[in-house]
């Protein structure tokens, strides 16, 4: 029997299924949350004792209707002891194509649906305190042209996880964020690509990164960590996870 339940979204790809398949080669029981059905069962497959999992499709932006994830996840019996949001999209938004709609998509996935997450997570009989982990990016700290809307929903979200570490203390639940470096995955190397054809003189900040460019699994490594007991005196933070960019 799996010691622990751990809810992942963005469990179809990139980050969130690195860290899904490091949880489960941990003794983890994973739920897994993304839109793509068929990255979920790629995901599944590639994890220890697949059978042992839970895939909830849901597509996150839906943020009035997030409460149905949880209701699955009771039906399933399960208690959750920990939550990771890694879940995102990027986009490129330059000033003059700037637009509410564009930027209320990326607020929503990243900031509002994290947000009802959360809240829910919280919830007297779905969790058992834990631990929650927000990914966040180092464009908040480390501005790239042309990223402003991505990186203010990512601001939000971190901002989040330091006074809502204050609410939730009390319901022993900690949490924190992972601020994220250039690391190699579909999104990432789509966001790239995207800016070098705005800007010709366009220099990758990755290129500054001490240690390269990063891979999934040495983030979730990071997110391991702070959802374990090793953790256990450390919340409302940002972990750095970016290679040394300085």
């Amino acid at each position: 029997m799996r010691e622990k339940s751990v809810l992942v979204t963005g469990a179809s790809s990139g980050i969130g299924r690195a860290v899904a398949v490091s949880l489960s080669e941990k003794n983890v029981r994973v739920v897994l949350v993304a839109r793509s059905k068929e990255g979920l069962s790629e995901t599944v497959e590639m994890m220890s004792d697949s059978n042992s999992h839970v895939m909830i499709p849901f597509d996150l932006c839906d943020t009035e209707n997030i409460g149905k994830i949880f209701a699955e996840i009771q039906e399933e019996g399960i208690c959750l002891n920990g939550m990771v949001h890694c879940a995102g999209i990027s986009r490129i938004t330059p000033l003059r194509t700037f637009s509410q709609a564009n930027a209320m998509e990326l607020f929503n996935i990243h900031y509002f649906a994290f947000m009802e997450l959360v809240k829910w997570y919280a919830k007297k009989g779905i969790s058992e305190g834990g631990s929650i982990v927000g990914i966040s990016s180092i464009n908040v700290h480390t501005p790239q042209k042309c990223m402003t809307a991505y990186a203010s929903a990512k601001a939000a979200m971190e901002t989040a996880c330091r006074t809502l570490a204050l609410e939730l203390a009390e319901k022993n639940i900690r949490i924190n964020s992972v601020v994220v470096g250039g690391v190699s995955t579909a999104m990432g190397k789509g966001t790239q690509d995207l800016l070098k054809g705005i800007e010709s003189n366009y220099q990758n900040p990755v290129g500054r990164q001490l240690l390269g460019t990063g891979k999934p699994e040495q983030i979730a490594q990071v997110i391991d960590f702070l959802l374990s007991d090793d953790s256990s005196f450390i919340t409302g933070r940002e972990i750095y996870a970016d290679g040394g960019l300085l």
